[in-house]
């Protein structure tokens, strides 16, 4: 069963709308054409012809350098970007950590961020009720602090407490962005073993992760990204053949 395919998909950017809009007024009040400052306009493809299907059950893990695109496909399979040429399709509830402690509301406290998130994935209250210890043991906040304000939460407490919702309440699919940078050593280790429960449970896991090692401990296949297309798709033979290009420039 295909939980994800994408169909020669493309995702494009104007560069320089804004910059082209305050043109554009200066250049009325001076009687310029608004062509000639729209004409500085020009699209950018952050990702183009990305072509690929995962199976249920599978695990993805995508390599590249900073700026290959990979936030921006993870982004495109959430639904935050609607494609502009091609085809993504996507089988079930998605769940993204693309930025550990985003979508949560800094007035509320760490409890009512907790039912909230359920919330919007439709779970009813008595269903979080019964999970709802187990996330604040995840994330190691007491109940004093998670009936703060998370303004008051450092990063690394949101993101704690972010990925325990998540990794407690186990969706469908699930997209990850280099998230195993925050927290202490103890709490990366326990991060990473339950993410591989995850894997386990879920239909469909994308993650991505300039640590090769994270990489190889909980993906079965692997894309390469490369200026906004696919390089290489397939096996760890996939990663193998990133990191010998990365040492290459060095």
């Amino acid at each position: 069963m295909t939980v994800i395919k994408c169909s020669d998909a493309g995702l494009r950017f104007e560069r320089g709308q804004r910059r082209a809009r305050m043109r554009s007024a200066i250049g009325r009040s001076l009687r310029l054409s608004r062509q000639k400052d729209d004409s500085q306009a020009n699209t950018i493809w952050a990702l183009r012809h990305i072509d690929f299907a995962l199976p249920k059950g599978a695990c993805l893990g995508i390599c590249g350098a900073n700026g290959s695109g990979k936030t921006s496909l993870l982004r495109l399979l959430c639904g935050v970007y609607l494609a502009d040429e091609g085809k993504v399709s996507v089988s079930g509830d998605v769940v993204s950590l693309l930025s550990l402690g985003a979508g949560m509301s800094p007035a509320l406290s760490g409890r009512d961020n907790v039912y909230l998130t359920a919330a919007v994935r439709s779970i009813g209250r008595r269903t979080v009720d019964s999970f709802y210890q187990e996330i604040c043991e995840f994330a190691e906040l007491d109940q004093e602090t998670m009936d703060t304000p998370i303004r008051h939460f450092s990063a690394g407490m949101r993101a704690r407490l972010s990925f325990a919702i998540s990794a407690v309440m186990t969706p469908d699919i699930l997209l990850i962005d280099e998230i195993f940078s925050v927290g202490d050593t103890a709490f990366r280790k326990k991060s990473g073993k339950r993410l591989s429960e995850i894997i386990e449970r879920a239909r469909c896991v994308v993650l991505t992760s300039h640590s090769a090692q994270t990489l190889r401990e909980h993906c079965d296949h692997f894309m390469w990204l490369e200026r906004g297309e696919i390089r290489d798709f397939g096996n760890e033979g996939v990663l193998d053949g990133y990191l010998q290009f990365q040492a290459k420039k060095v």
